[in-house]
């Protein structure tokens, strides 16, 4: 496995990929002396972004280090590396703004975030940069060419 094939972008979000994995059994939510919720208890706000993250690094890993042909979509696939990671991040954060609330016999109280949460999000967000930083390195013109006039 040649590592040197991987673009920045494709290094980005391998990356924040795994970065995001380990981030999901830290502590999310807590209370001070009490117990925690790691981001495998939140299905739509943790599971749901590492699965997407794991479709793109499965994607870069198929394309770059075997010889098996992808279809291609309808859009190409920058783009659509650009749109899944920004939601994956967009998920992340919505999770972190809504924040987590327990209710038990009609008493409710917030959760505190935790340190997990705030890691998972810089995660989540380095994958989205490198889903555009990979969609800007294809689309910059060949041999340095800005496209502007001559004169």
């Amino acid at each position: 496995m040649d590592l040197n094939k991987l673009t920045t972008g494709d290094k980005l979000i391998m990356g924040g990929g795994i970065a995001y994995l380990i981030c999901m059994f830290l502590p999310w939510y807590g209370v001070d002396g009490g117990g925690s919720n790691s981001g495998w208890d939140y299905f739509l706000g943790g599971v749901i972004p590492l699965i997407l993250i794991a479709v793109m690094v499965a994607h870069i890993g198929v394309t770059t280090f075997t010889d098996t042909e992808v279809p291609e979509p309808p859009v190409p696939w920058n783009v659509v590396h650009r749109g899944v990671g920004t939601t994956a991040a967009v998920i992340v954060l919505l999770r972190l703004i809504i924040g987590s609330d327990v209710c038990a016999f009609d008493i409710c109280f917030d959760l505190d975030r935790q340190f997990g949460l705030f890691l998972a999000l810089i995660a989540a967000v380095v994958v989205a940069a490198g889903g555009f930083v990979r969609q800007d390195s294809d689309s910059a013109p060949a041999g340095g060419d800005t496209g502007s006039a001559p004169f």
